[in-house]
């Protein structure tokens, strides 16, 4: 279990993200929340050990982050950011490979997790083509795979996902909350940044909402979700019908 104790980030004078606390059960699926420019994509950075908090902490398992390695952090928590760049000209193959350099393996034994990677990504096709040249859905689905095998790893415990349905199409975002779920039942720790509601509903064990670099709401979707909260948040008049949010 990861667990955010009074975090905090400013830049300069200003607060970017303020007093969150919360915790990542292990076998949970947390969905994080929240309009445009409220931190979630800040938050998953120093979720990942990619930004160092200004206050509070962050411990897994009772043990301290702050003083781990960049190795270390790799080994605990996968990250899947919004946007990836490829700055080389890497095939998918060598791409998704990046994923088991955090752990000691084989050269045998990444070519196998390589392998079956790329089989349930569904882009074994594209193995020997350049990432840059892909398009954004399947660019989204490289990624994924790379995460994939850094995830499965038995030390690794806390996968992060930044919007990962958003480049997918209906069959692929299926294949991805189908790839959660798995991971779930290893026990692993999933948060998941999405923008439909209506899936965090459906889906999600836990919900949190953040505002203006708050954490303003956590808990069950149905508790969090609520019509009232959401048109005060979003600033969209909602309202909660048959189980959806339905936009007015």
């Amino acid at each position: 279990m990861m667990t955010l104790d009074q975090l905090g980030l400013s830049k300069g004078n200003t607060p970017i993200l303020q007093n969150i606390s919360a915790r990542l059960p292990a076998g949970q699926l947390t969905m994080l929340v929240g309009p445009n420019g409220a931190g979630k994509s800040t938050l998953l950075s120093l979720l990942a050990g990619l930004s160092l908090p200004s206050a509070g902490g962050l411990q897994f398992a009772g043990d301290d982050t702050r003083h781990w390695t960049r190795q270390r952090w790799a080994q605990q928590v996968t990250l899947v950011p919004q946007l990836s760049q490829m700055g080389f000209p890497l095939s998918v193959r060598e791409v998704v490979e990046l994923g088991g350099l955090a752990h000691a393996t084989s050269v045998v034994q990444l070519r196998e997790a390589t392998r079956q990677a790329l089989a349930d990504w569904d882009i074994g096709y594209l193995a020997d083509k350049e990432v840059r040249l892909l398009s954004g859905g399947e660019q989204q689905r490289t990624q994924l795979a790379r995460s994939w095998i850094q995830i499965q790893q038995p030390g690794s415990r806390l996968w992060l996902l930044d919007e990962p349905l958003s480049a997918l199409d209906l069959r692929h975002q299926r294949q991805c909350l189908e790839r959660v779920r798995q991971l779930q039942a290893s026990g692993k720790s999933i948060l998941m940044v999405v923008h439909d509601l209506n899936l965090a509903l459906r889906y999600a064990d836990r919900v949190l909402m953040l505002c203006c670099g708050e954490l303003v709401a956590d808990g069950p979707p149905d508790q969090v979700l609520t019509a009232e909260r959401v048109s005060q948040v979003f600033q969209v008049e909602t309202r909660l019908s048959q189980g959806y949010l339905h936009w007015l």
